[in-house]
């Protein structure tokens, strides 16, 4: 993939494309009848754990300067270090930070899984996780390693960058979770869309902030920008 005027926008279309298609699929499942409110919980839990793959893939590949075009640094032990030099350490740093917060996460998906009720299935819950997958892993391809966004983009700010997206997802996650309970009990004879209600706030949202920050990560990183890469938030 070049890195013209026309292989960014090409790239991005695509990744769009992988990314909505993937937060599409829990939802026809769920209409289908294939998947539980439960099950699109613990596949979005699935989808987090390797987002936080890739941000270590991202980190130790990031050759980005920061944004007054200088090494990119953070402190450690009150001592500043060149991330540059050092992206295993952040890597290392993020993996065990974020992964915490991954692993908590995965604990609370589980609960709030099995308080919305519905039959779990593992194997539907990662099918549907692959396919939410599919959207990262193919943007990670076309656009950081394709279209070369890893050669503007910081080592920290691929570590940071995360961090906004779990944030908003969770509370997401929380508000669909929350009308997912108000659904619980309610009579088989009521309609359907009772039930899925609570899905197609929870994944029309999701995509919503999914398309945000992916969109708004392509402008940043345009190789027509005029200035480097910020190295934090």
């Amino acid at each position: 993939m070049t890195t013209g005027e026309q292989g960014l926008p090409r790239a991005s279309l695509l990744s769009t494309f992988g990314l909505v298609v993937g937060n599409l699929v829990p939802l026809w499942a769920v209409w289908a009848g294939h998947m539980s409110v439960g099950d699109v919980l613990i596949a979005y839990w699935l989808e987090n754990v390797v987002y936080w793959a890739l941000t270590i893939v991202k980190i130790s590949t990031a050759q980005g300067l920061a944004a007054d075009g200088r090494q990119p640094t953070i402190r450690v032990n009150g001592r500043v270090v060149d991330a540059s030099r050092n992206r295993g350490m952040l890597a290392g740093f993020f993996a065990l930070h974020y992964g915490i917060f991954t692993l908590v996460h995965g604990v609370f998906a589980g609960v709030m899984a099995v308080l919305v009720g519905g039959d779990l299935s593992v194997r539907t819950a990662a099918l549907a996780g692959l396919a939410l997958v599919l959207g990262h892993v193919v943007s990670l391809w076309l656009n950081w390693f394709g279209d070369g966004e890893r050669l503007r983009v910081s080592p920290t700010t691929a570590m940071w960058e995360p961090y906004p997206r779990m944030l908003v997802l969770h509370v997401t996650i929380l508000v669909g979770f929350g009308l997912a309970i108000r659904s619980v009990g309610t009579s088989d004879s009521t309609s359907g869309l009772v039930h899925l209600a609570p899905v197609l706030l929870l994944v029309g949202l999701k995509t919503v902030v999914d398309l945000g920050l992916h969109v708004w990560s392509r402008r940043r990183a345009a190789p027509d920008a005029t200035a480097p890469s910020p190295a934090t938030w």
